[in-house]
Order: C-alpha cells, then structure tokens, then sequence
C-alpha cells in the first residue's frame, strides 16, 4: 500500500481530533433505531506485480445503521465480507483465475466529529479473514494447456486485514440517512492451485480501495 492512500485518511483523523465536537440532536425518538437500505461501491485496485491481483469491480450491495452516532474516540467494528475477481498470468497470458472471498471480521478505534445533521468517522480497523477460492473455467482450460493438467483445484488461505477508512452520515430526516464510505483494504491471502504437476502457490494482492454511496430508511424507531 502507498504513503498516498494513508495520507489523507490520517489527516482527516487529526482534523477531527484536534477540533471541538458540536451537539447534535439526540432526541428519545432517534436514539432506539434501525435502519436498512441499499449502497453502490466502487472497488478499485493497482497491477503493481506478477503476483495474482485483484480487477476493480463496482455493483450493489446491502447497508444497515444501528442508533445514532456518537462524538469522541470509540472503538468501531465491521464484517467487511467482499469478493474480488482475480487474475494470473497462465502460460504467458493473463488469464480470470476465478473468484476469491474474503469473510473478515474487524475491530478498531476511531474519531467521531458531530456536526449538525453530519457525523463524521475516520478510524482503523484490523482483524481476521477467512479466505475461500473459486477457480474459473479460462484457468482450468489454461492449465490444461499448459502442463497438460485434466483439472485444477484451487483454495485460499486465511489471513490478517486492515483497512483505514473514513465515513460520513448525514440525516436528512428522521427516518433517511444518506451514507458516504472511502477506506483501503489491505489483504494477502495465498491463493493455492493444485493440479498433476504439483501445488503452485502464490501472494495473491487483494487490496481493493472501496467507495461506497447508500442510503437507508428507519424501519424501527422506539421512544423511551
């Protein structure tokens, strides 16, 4: 991962820190709460290496919020479960080596900053994945081919994650907030292919920077 893509994460993380948390309001109607609707990401990642690396993919997905945001230094945790369409060189030629699934489960620490109808979170997150592979028809085909392999068996092992990441909630009502999410995933799991000539294991870069855009409406609202 580049310097480029911490920097302005840790930036907006000493903004925050350093600068005086506005009230927000806390109304008994807003502090019980469930929310659920829709986002769309955008995952993007670099070609830096001959290793396996991940494509960028973009697409819909499922977003929930739980009560309300609360200003200050707090610990955060997320599942962060994606799936990225990996690629390798085969016989010369890149080739879709087929689907990984990263299943990680995070804790961290992070900054709250409350402003108005805005709550504003810049924070770490670090954990543990469970890694799972799927290896795609092109390879197989690839590999036959290339060692003369009848089939191909693929796996993923499971490995540490990090993702640096800041987010932004704004309230347009009492029952619609809309979401904006930027973060980095860091995650290296060793993508294994076995076939007649032997086991091939190698690095596979899964990092995804990852943008997302919802919006959700309050399902479950009790007063007190």
């Amino acid at each position: 991962m580049t310097c480029r893509r911490f920097a302005p994460l840790s930036l907006c993380l000493f903004v925050l820190a350093s600068a005086p948390a506005y009230a927000q309001d806390e109304s008994p109607a807003k502090k019980n709460r469930f929310a659920i609707g829709g986002e769309f990401k955008i995952k993007t990642s670099d070609r830096a290496s001959q290793e396996d690396y991940a494509r960028g993919q973009r697409g819909p997905g499922l977003l929930w919020r739980f009560g309300t945001s609360k200003g200050g230094w707090g610990f955060h945790w997320g599942l962060n479960w994606y799936a990225v369409k990996l690629e390798r060189p085969i016989g010369g030629q890149v080739t879709e080596l087929g689907e990984l699934h990263v299943r990680p489960l995070m804790a961290g620490y992070g900054y709250t900053y409350l402003i108005r109808r805005y709550s504003i979170t810049a924070d770490v997150l670090g954990g543990y994945a469970i890694g799972t592979m799927n290896i795609s028809d092109p390879a197989i085909a690839a590999y036959r081919r290339t060692v003369g392999a009848p089939s191909a068996f693929a796996s993923a092992t499971n490995t540490l994650v990090l993702k640096p990441e800041i987010g932004v909630w704004y309230d347009v009502n009492k029952k619609v907030y809309v979401n904006l999410n930027a973060g980095y995933m860091l995650a290296r799991p060793d993508v294994l292919v076995e076939t007649i000539a032997g086991i091939d294991r190698r690095k596979a870069r899964a990092d995804q920077f990852i943008v997302k855009v919802g919006v959700v409406y309050s399902i479950l609202s009790r007063r007190e």
